[in-house]
């Protein structure tokens, strides 16, 4: 890692600390879906909510460079529940979704109509901010993949099991960020969960 980013990593994480009030944290909440890898002790282990339709979610306080993980003894250090975090966090998403707002880009070739999303740390959360998300992928239905918290991936409900397979690996594969959240489907104005026999077939 560089030197620099480190840092202002090491930095960032010095001004949170066991006196921060949830006032003084609030506004930097973002959710977080949930990683495959989970590589804390038990007693910093980050806090998850499931939202529907299964999205396993948790949340960082956003330090700039890195997030930190919410933790259960956090919340209650605060004095609040998952519903008010839960609440913050896709109100805080959705306005930095309007202060930076995430790079866009078709991907295509070989018969591959894609688009993938991507913003720092926090793309494939636009799974639970559907009223911007049609923003962005407008009224057609849609297959969505969360391969990583950087990347949402925009697919043609038509296309082959195989190459999202692929290109969940493709964006995935051996990536500390590799998300636990099975492929999605984009109805055209909300967020639900594809056909059971689609489902488990990925990661």
């Amino acid at each position: 890692m560089d030197a620099a980013l480190l840092d202002q990593i090491l930095a960032a994480f010095e001004g949170v600390g066991s006196t921060d009030s949830w006032d003084t944290i609030a506004t930097r909440v973002l959710p977080l879906l949930k990683r495959v890898r989970q590589p804390y002790p038990a007693e910093a282990a980050p806090i998850h909510v499931s939202v529907a339709p299964g999205i396993a979610v948790g949340f960082g306080i956003d330090l700039g460079p890195a997030f930190t993980h919410i933790t259960a003894g956090q919340l209650e250090r605060w004095g609040i529940d998952l519903t008010t975090v839960l609440a913050t966090a896709v109100d805080n998403l959705s306005a930095r979704i309007t202060s930076e707002p995430p790079l866009v880009e078709p991907m295509r070739g070989d018969g591959l109509d894609a688009i993938v999303i991507q913003a720092q740390g926090w793309a494939s959360a636009l799974v639970l901010a559907p009223d911007r998300l049609r923003e962005i992928l407008g009224p057609e239905p849609r297959i969505l993949l969360t391969p990583v918290r950087n990347a949402l991936v925009s697919l043609p409900v038509d296309i082959e099991l195989g190459l999202v397979v692929d290109l969940w690996h493709a964006f995935a594969e051996d990536h500390p960020d590799e998300l636990d959240i099975q492929p999605l489907r984009w109805t055209g104005s909300t967020v639900a969960a594809l056909q059971e026999e689609v489902t488990g077939r990925v990661n």
